[in-house]
């Protein structure tokens, strides 16, 4: 236990080393002007709602149990498909750089909404729009916990589906993203699926000795 806890330790400190270059440079340091994208009416006509940014930041939580919660083999195959996202993600991010035209957030009573409000505008400018890498690492938390069983499978997609919505309610994203971000997770968890069964057939073949 104490060996899997340092490997997947190893693991999540190369991933944020690849994030900070895939992610947080370009975020921070465009190569060009980010461009805008045209808006449906459904982001148009979506309301800004203070207090889904706490649903909208608990991505983080929602990666965080995966991490903790997945057997060595589960996690192998979450941590290939979080890469693959993060290097996919980022190639648009570097190349066809979007921003979205955030708007001032209001001040809110609760301590804790404006302290999450604070903490994506503080980390987060409003580039790296499509993509929604929020969308696509998501999607692939929900599909790595399907070998836990129905019930804690549907309550991360409903989690996730949360999520999704709140990228339009906190004004972090426009709709095409979501759908980026769908297609992203989609294509990221079919290349694992096709890398196990080559894997897995190829070990078949292999000769007993």
């Amino acid at each position: 236990m104490k060996s899997l806890g340092l490997y997947k330790l190893t693991v999540f400190l190369l991933y944020a080393c690849c994030y900070a270059i895939f992610y947080l440079y370009p975020n921070l340091n465009p190569l060009w002007e980010p461009q805008f994208i045209s808006m449906l009416a459904i982001d148009r006509n979506t309301p800004l709602i203070p207090w889904t940014f706490l649903i909208y930041t608990s991505d983080y939580l929602l990666i965080l149990t995966v991490i903790l919660w997945t057997s060595r083999e589960e996690f192998n195959h979450f941590a290939r498909m979080a890469f693959l996202v993060l290097f996919f993600c980022g190639a648009f991010f570097y190349l066809m750089p979007t921003t979205y035209p955030r708007p001032d957030y209001p001040t809110v009573s609760s301590a804790l909404v404006n302290g999450a409000m604070w903490l994506v505008a503080a980390a987060d400018s409003p580039a790296n729009c499509f993509p929604s890498q929020h969308v696509a690492l998501t999607s692939i938390c929900a599909w790595s916990m399907r070998r836990r069983g129905p019930i804690l499978h549907t309550f991360y997609w409903l989690w996730a589906l949360a999520i999704f919505t709140s990228t339009l309610t906190t004004k972090q994203h426009y709709f095409y993203d979501i759908l980026g971000g769908l297609v992203i997770a989609v294509c990221v968890s079919s290349l694992e699926y096709i890398y196990n069964r080559k894997t897995f057939v190829l070990t078949a073949k292999l000769p007993v000795e």
